[in-house]
């Protein structure tokens, strides 16, 4: 509810309160009928804003539950990569969760331009992990105050001052990294397909709470020497290709983990 209904409700809830000390009279009638109008529109303000965020209720919850409290946010982008039947995983080259994963990984955002609206949101960045300088600039933050989080995903949705495609992490996996050829490669087809919000939960991993969010992009190859490209992978060993069944065990056949963020990118 915006502030113009919260101030509407107040002084309605004001003005009906004061009816219980008048005199019955048309002064009293008046002041009812007012006051008790601006308490039913501020509530039908109320309904309309739950009705249009309905979607994002995940959002709405921190404004009311411990809503000064700080929370870390991990914004990124996973890609669900199909070939018959099976989901392409890449491992994990950091040491501190060991697994297959989807490619991806975090939102980059402009420091320069976005100083003076984090500041405003109260953002800083998240150093539970060491960063460097592949990590700088991720949208792996601390929001002091969780009652700003719908704000943060207002200015995420408006996709200003922030990295909006989500080939840079595809080409440093799998392209610089060797894995598929450049020249096949040059360029990507891609569809969102969805995102994915667990709201907030308590992490062992972190001192504070943390709320998640991902987008989904689904490969689309475009060519035989695309598809060629990604089945000749099959037998590296930095690249498994499982079964639904087998991400949501957390596990291949062969006793391969799979880290547990990645049943997101599975069709709902």
């Amino acid at each position: 509810m915006n502030a113009k209904g919260k101030i509407n409700f107040f002084i309605g809830v004001i003005g009906l309160v004061s009816c219980i000390f008048l005199s019955n009279g048309e002064v009293k009638g008046t002041i009812f009928k007012i006051s008790l109008g601006l308490v039913i529109a501020s509530c039908i303000d109320f309904f309309v804003f739950i009705f249009e965020n309905k979607k994002r209720w995940k959002l709405l919850w921190p404004k009311i539950w411990k809503p000064n409290t700080s929370v870390r946010l991990t914004v990124a982008y996973l890609f669900r990569i199909e070939v018959n039947g099976k989901y392409m995983l890449i491992k994990r080259h950091k040491n501190d969760f060991i697994g297959f994963q989807p490619v991806g990984g975090a939102y980059k955002y402009f420091k320069e331009e976005n100083s003076a609206n984090f500041d405003k949101l109260g953002i800083t960045p998240c150093n539970h992990v060491p960063r460097d300088g592949a990590t700088e600039n991720d949208l792996r933050i601390v929001i002091k105050k969780r009652k700003k989080i719908l704000e943060f995903f207002k200015w995420f949705d408006s996709r200003e001052n922030r990295e909006i495609d989500p080939w840079r992490e595809f080409c440093e996996e799998l392209i610089e990294s060797g894995l598929l050829p450049s020249n096949v490669f040059k360029h990507i087809k891609y569809t969102y397909v969805g995102q994915h919000q667990e709201g907030i939960l308590r992490n062992e991993d972190y001192p504070i709470d943390q709320f998640r969010h991902a987008d989904i992009f689904e490969l689309r190859l475009e060519n035989d020497a695309q598809k060629n490209a990604i089945k000749g992978l099959e037998k590296n060993p930095n690249i498994a290709f499982v079964t639904s069944e087998e991400i949501k065990k957390g596990a291949t056949n062969n006793g391969v983990r799979i880290l547990p963020h990645t049943f997101k990118i599975l069709p709902k």
